[in-house]
C-alpha cells in the first residue's frame, strides 16, 4: 500500500525519483527555492540534472533503493517510474508518503490563489511559455512549472513573489485534475495516450470536461471554439467561458493573416466583432496564431497593456525543442520539434513548407508502440507533407510492444500510399551521413520527436560544418 497522505506544511525533506525530466527538475527547483531541502535520482544524466547539481542539489545517477533518505518526508516520483522501482519500495518499507508529480504539482498549486493551467493535446509548452513571459514582461512575478526551457527566465521553472502560478496542464493519466486552477486554456482536444486512455475520444473529452469543471464559477475558462471535441463540454461548464478561432462565432478570432517568406504570422484580431488590434509571431504556422489568440484572451481578462502583450508575441521565438533553429550549413537548414502526434508532426511540417527552401527532408522518432499503433494513419499522413522522409526506431520507455508495430510499417505505408521515399535508419550516425551524402544546398531538415533523436539535428549540424571546413581547407 503507498501512502500517499501528507500536508504541505508537514514537508521538509524531498525526495524526487526521476528527477532529471523537463517538469520533475522544474518541481524540484521550485522546492529547493520554497525552503525544501531537495535530493533524487535519475537513470542517466542530462542538462537538467547538471543544473540541479549546480544549485547544491545532491542527484544520484542510477535508481538504488540507498539513495533515499531515512528521514525524508515526501518521495515525489514521475509517471515513468513504475511502482516496482526500489527506491519506492525503500519508500514504502519506511513509511514514507509517496506522492505521482501530478499530485505534488497539485499541492503546489493551493498555495496560490490565481493558478493558471494550460491544457490541450497540443501546443501546451508553447502557450504556458507564452503566457509566463507575458505576465513576466507585465511585472507580474509570476511563478511557474512549464514543459519547456525559457532562455529569458532562465529555465522552465521560476518561483516569483505574487498570487500566479503558471502550470502546463497534461491529460495523461489525468494527470491535469490534481491541480487547483482559477483559470484554464482549453487548446484542443485529441486522440493520444491512448495506453491509457482506453476508452477513445469520449474518455479523453469527459477528462478535459472535469479539468474545467475544477474552475470555480467566478474564474474563466479560455476554449478553443473551433474544437468539435470542446464545443460538446462547453454547455456544461458553470464558470465565465471565453472562446477563441477563427470562426466567426468565436469570441475572440483572428482575421487576415499574412506569412512572411518564414512563415511568421501578421494578423488582426477582433474581440466580439470589434477590431482589437493588429499582432506579429516570430514562430510560424497558423497553429500558432491559434495559440496566440488563447494568449490574448487570457492577457486582456488579466489587465496586461496590448503593448505587453503584442512585444511578448513579438520577440517569444521559441521554447527549447519546439520548432527551434539548429542551424545552417551548406545552405542546410537545420531544425528540430517535440512533435510526437499526428496533428503535432503535421502543423509542424506545413510550417516548415512555408520556408524558401529545396527539398524538405523529416527525420521522425516515433515514441511508444500504441501511439504509433492506434495513431498510424495519422503519421503516415503527416510525413507524406515532406519530400523523403526518415524514420528511427520506435522509442518506448515505459511499455513493451504488444502491437507489434514497427518503423518499417510506416515507411512501408507512406511508400504505398504516398508514393514519396521513406526508410527506416537505426543509428543515429547512419542517419547524419546518409542526409549529408544526399542533401543539397537549400535543403531543410526537420529532426522531429519528443525523446532522443534531438540529438540527430545537433550533431548533424557539426558534421556538415566539419565537412564545409574540409571542403575549405582543400581549396
Amino acid at each position: 500500500m503507498i501512502k500517499t497522505m501528507v500536508e504541505l506544511d508537514e514537508i521538509k525533506k524531498i525526495y524526487f525519483i526521476g528527477i532529471g525530466g523537463t517538469s520533475m527538475s522544474g518541481l524540484a527547483m521550485m522546492s529547493l527555492a520554497n525552503g525544501f531541502e531537495v535530493s533524487g535520482s535519475d537513470m542517466r544524466p542530462c542538462v537538467y540534472t547538471d543544473k540541479l547539481k549546480a544549485k547544491g542539489i545532491e542527484v544520484f545517477i542510477g535508481h538504488n533503493a540507498d539513495n533515499v533518505p531515512e528521514d525524508a518526508d515526501l518521495v515525489v516520483y514521475s509517471s515513468a517510474i513504475h511502482l516496482d522501482n526500489p527506491e519506492i519500495t525503500r519508500a514504502q518499507n519506511l513509511n514514507i508518503p509517496i506522492m505521482e508529480r501530478s499530485y505534488y504539482l497539485g499541492m503546489l498549486s493551493r498555495l496560490y490563489p490565481d493558478t493558471i493551467a494550460i491544457s490541450g493535446t497540443h501546443g501546451k509548452t508553447t502557450t504556458s511559455s507564452l503566457v509566463s513571459l507575458m505576465l513576466y514582461n507585465a511585472d507580474y512575478d509570476p511563478s511557474i512549472s512549464i514543459g519547456g526551457t525559457l532562455e529569458k527566465l532562465g529555465g522552465n521553472s521560476r518561483v516569483g513573489d505574487s498570487r500566479y502560478f503558471v502550470i502546463e496542464a497534461c491529460e495523461f493519466v489525468d494527470s491535469f485534475l490534481h491541480s487547483k486552477h482559477s483559470l484554464g486554456i482549453i487548446l484542443n482536444i485529441e486522440e493520444d495516450h491512448l495506453d491509457y486512455f482506453t476508452g477513445g475520444i469520449e474518455q479523453i473529452t469527459n477528462s478535459f470536461l472535469k479539468f474545467a469543471q475544477i474552475i470555480p464559477r467566478y474564474g474563466l475558462l479560455i476554449a478553443n471554439g473551433d474544437d468539435p471535441q470542446v464545443q460538446k463540454i462547453l454547455p456544461q461548464i458553470k464558470c465565465r467561458i471565453q472562446t477563441f478561432g477563427f470562426g466567426k462565432d468565436n469570441m475572440w478570432r483572428a482575421e487576415n493573416i499574412v506569412y512572411d517568406k518564414l512563415g511568421k504570422p501578421t494578423f488582426d484580431v477582433y474581440k466580439k466583432d470589434v477590431y482589437f488590434g493588429t499582432f506579429y509571431m516570430s514562430i510560424p504556422g497558423a497553429h500558432n496564431v491559434m495559440n496566440a489568440l488563447s494568449v490574448i484572451a487570457c492577457g486582456d481578462y488579466l489587465k496586461i497593456s496590448q503593448d505587453v502583450i503584442k512585444t511578448t508575441l513579438k520577440d517569444f521565438t521559441g521554447a527549447k525543442r519546439r520548432f527551434e533553429f539548429v542551424g545552417k550549413e551548406n545552405g542546410i537548414n537545420v531544425f528540430e520539434d517535440y512533435a510526437h502526434h499526428p496533428t503535432e508532426l503535421r502543423v509542424t511540417i506545413e510550417a516548415c513548407k512555408n520556408y524558401e527552401h529545396g527539398k524538405l527532408w523529416v527525420v521522425f522518432q516515433p515514441h511508444t508502440y500504441s501511439r504509433t499503433f492506434y495513431l498510424f494513419d495519422g503519421f503516415v499522413d503527416a510525413v507524406a507533407l515532406a519530400d523523403e522522409v526518415i524514420f528511427n526506431d520506435i522509442y518506448s520507455d515505459r511499455e513493451k510492444n504488444e502491437w507489434g508495430v514497427t518503423s518499417e510499417d510506416l515507411a512501408e505505408k507512406v511508400r504505398e500510399k504516398h508514393n514519396i521515399p521513406a526508410r527506416v535508419i537505426s543509428g543515429f550516425d547512419d542517419i547524419i551521413d546518409y542526409i549529408c551524402k544526399n542533401a543539397s544546398p537549400n535543403d531543410f531538415v526537420l529532426v522531429a520527436g519528443s525523446q532522443s533523436i534531438n540529438q540527430v539535428a545537433k550533431d548533424l549540424i557539426k558534421k556538415l560544418k566539419e565537412s564545409n571546413n574540409t571542403k575549405t581547407n582543400r581549396s
